[in-house]
């Protein structure tokens, strides 16, 4: 009953009705961005936990919220000092570190090698109750380039605050996004002839991802967003530095798993909203002491294949195609 009550305050805030048909289009109306307020977004979250801490202390019930890969016990732990602040953290997204090249040029094209080093990590942490806080990373390293110091060619920062419940209405999990912040840290450059180049990409969205198993060796993800950038810069919005973004990220992803930790296969499948921006990425990774014998380190063989849009922020409107293959850490 609490969750039934946030839920239907998150989507009351969410979705304004009029305002989503009256800019629908035919064939997309389900995703069309609308904008949401962050009074709005801050009143869910007080809604979410009041309802779900007084239902909680009627019915002596405890919904804890349990690690996606891991379903770990997430509880929040007692106070102490002497617990190490790394300990609080939990993996969140993949963790890898991959040497990774360009199949059609696309890193010469803009004056880089195609090959690289990717590293991306990922952390969460619970605040109180099902709130969270996460934090991810991503860092193109072109590591070969010795004639130019070795340059990182591109950050992308990614916080984010959400919901998240275990075992909810026969779902594995679901995740409510409050708010999640994406931008590569950059700003606006000159050429050598003093034309302004804008290197700044900034994005702002809210989702709900829910996570199903399909049996026992195959598991399904979805995740829907909009982004709640104002279409008024002078609102302080960044929405001038990627206004089309969703041209090519499109509304929502689906990702397939096949197989069980530690050996395991995933596929992500996104388009955009225009034609041909249809994007996909295959992960896959192998325990590597089932190759080299040993105990298990927590330390996978990765391999990675991606072609479409949103590599990158800084590429998102560009097509890439690469192949990476490196270690997957758990």
């Amino acid at each position: 009953l609490s969750t039934y009550c946030a839920v239907s305050s998150y989507f009351i805030c969410l979705f304004n009705l009029p305002s989503f048909f009256s800019k629908a289009l035919p064939t997309q109306f389900w995703c069309t961005p609308f904008i949401i307020s962050k009074r709005l977004t801050l009143a869910v979250l007080l809604i979410t936990i009041l309802c779900g801490e007084r239902i909680r202390a009627e019915q002596n019930i405890s919904i804890e919220p349990v690690s996606p890969e891991e379903h770990c016990d997430c509880t929040p732990e007692a106070s102490d000092d002497s617990i190490p602040f790394l300990s609080t953290l939990k993996p969140y997204k993949p963790i890898y570190l991959v040497n990774t090249w360009f199949l059609d040029d696309e890193g010469s094209d803009q004056g880089f090698l195609d090959q690289e080093w990717l590293i991306q990590f990922s952390f969460k942490r619970q605040i109180f109750l099902n709130v969270f806080f996460a934090y991810s990373h991503r860092a193109f390293w072109q590591i070969y380039d010795q004639d130019n110091s070795r340059p990182f060619r591109e950050h992308n920062y990614n916080p984010e605050l959400f919901l998240e419940w275990y075992d909810l209405w026969s779902l594995d999990y679901l995740r409510f996004g409050l708010t999640e912040h994406e931008s590569n840290g950059e700003r606006q450059h000159y050429t050598d002839t003093a034309e302004p180049i804008n290197r700044s990409r900034t994005w702002n969205r809210t989702y709900i991802f829910v996570h199903q198993s399909m049996g026992e060796y195959a598991n399904i993800g979805v995740k829907l967003w909009t982004v709640t950038d104002s279409d008024d810069p002078d609102d302080g919005s960044f929405v001038i530095d990627n206004r089309d973004i969703q041209q090519y990220y499109g509304s929502g992803e689906l990702t397939l798993e096949i197989g069980t930790s530690p050996l395991m296969m995933s596929i992500l499948l996104r388009r955009g909203w225009m034609d041909r921006t249809e994007t996909i990425q295959v992960d896959g990774r192998f325990p590597l002491h089932w190759l080299i014998g040993g105990k298990d380190t927590g330390l996978d063989l990765f391999l990675q294949a991606f072609s479409g849009y949103g590599d990158s922020l800084i590429d998102y409107n560009r097509k890439i195609s690469r192949a990476s293959f490196g270690f997957h850490f758990r």
